[in-house]
């Protein structure tokens, strides 16, 4: 009986070991390019299902860890720099042939020639804007020891500057995570480390605050409605970092979790007096206060659940 378990858990473990296939680094992203090209705005619905093939295909996590994975994920920023580039190649174009065509800008309206005069500044700066996204972008990708995730590791350790390389810096956050974590939307919730878009120590959090708003805008007759949900931390440096989620139930979730993790914390809305007294405490009395009012917290959670364990 025992042998043929043993078979058994040979079989499971061969056929877990099976390789998966799906598209690695960096052909994924080459993949993407030639549909992008080849598709246009066909290759959109192709490109999804290949990523959800690729995130099927690693159940266990990216096999290149979570924070590699989420540092590369920002090749897709070179979207929103292609807008910008875009746009201010319109504005730029607008302004040279009004340069070429002189009488064409005399028969301009008001408004349209304001529009002319302000093109050039448009134009040059949606091109910056541009610019830095697709520097920020490819930075990330392509240089992940310089990339705002590592930064926002060293940052949590007491001495940043002595900090290890990339390679452990990540590690210790996806150890944490696959050990441990549990995921709202893509905030990453284990024992020690938050992974957002920026990383928290646990340890250092010192309020968690959820920022829920609903803005509307009107134009061309339409109404547009668009909701922000966000996961705002600030830990014991008054350091903030934050995550923008996709839905109300995901910050919920992310905001339950922060709890049972961060118990001490002080938990409440953006912009709320909480976060203010929190955020803009300068007097060195006043953070003083704060954080013995934390520790105090700390050792009384600590207690009690030391009393549950004994019972």
């Amino acid at each position: 009986m025992r042998k043929h378990k043993d078979e058994e858990g040979i079989m499971e473990s061969k056929e877990s070991s099976k390789k998966r296939f799906y598209f690695k680094w960096p052909w994924n992203v080459v993949v993407y390019i030639v549909l992008a090209v080849s598709l246009r705005i066909f290759a959109i619905p192709v490109i999804l299902l290949i990523m959800r093939w690729n995130k099927k295909q690693q159940p266990d996590g990216p096999e290149e860890g979570y924070c590699l994975h989420r540092t590369r994920g920002r090749l897709s920023g070179l979207i929103l720099a292609g807008i910008f580039f875009l746009a201010g190649g319109v504005f730029l174009c607008f302004f040279f042939m009004g340069l070429s065509l002189p009488e064409e800008t005399a028969r301009l309206d008001e408004e349209m020639r304001l529009v002319y005069r302000l093109s050039p500044f448009l134009g040059g700066g949606a091109a910056a804007v541009g610019i830095f996204l697709a520097y920020r972008s490819l930075r990330d990708a392509l240089v992940p020891e310089k990339s705002s995730l590592a930064q926002s590791i060293r940052r949590q350790l007491p001495y940043p500057d002595e900090a290890p390389p990339v390679k452990e810096l990540f590690a210790m956050v996806d150890q944490d995570l696959k050990q441990n974590g549990q995921w709202c939307g893509k905030m990453g919730i284990g024992k020690e480390w938050v992974l957002g878009d920026e990383v928290s120590f646990i340890p250092r959090i010192r309020g968690v605050f959820s920022r829920e708003e609903r803005h509307t805008s009107h134009s061309g007759g339409r109404t547009r409605v668009t909701y922000i949900y966000e996961v705002w931390i600030v830990d014991d440096r008054r350091q903030r970092q934050v995550t923008s989620l996709k839905s109300r139930q995901e910050l919920e979730e992310a905001i339950d979790c922060l709890r049972r993790q961060a118990p001490a914390a002080v938990f409440g809305l953006y912009d709320s007096k909480e976060y203010r007294d929190l955020v803009y405490a300068e007097d060195d009395m006043e953070q003083y206060a704060q954080e013995r009012a934390y520790q105090q917290r700390k050792a009384e959670y600590e207690e009690r659940e030391t009393s549950y364990r004994v019972l």
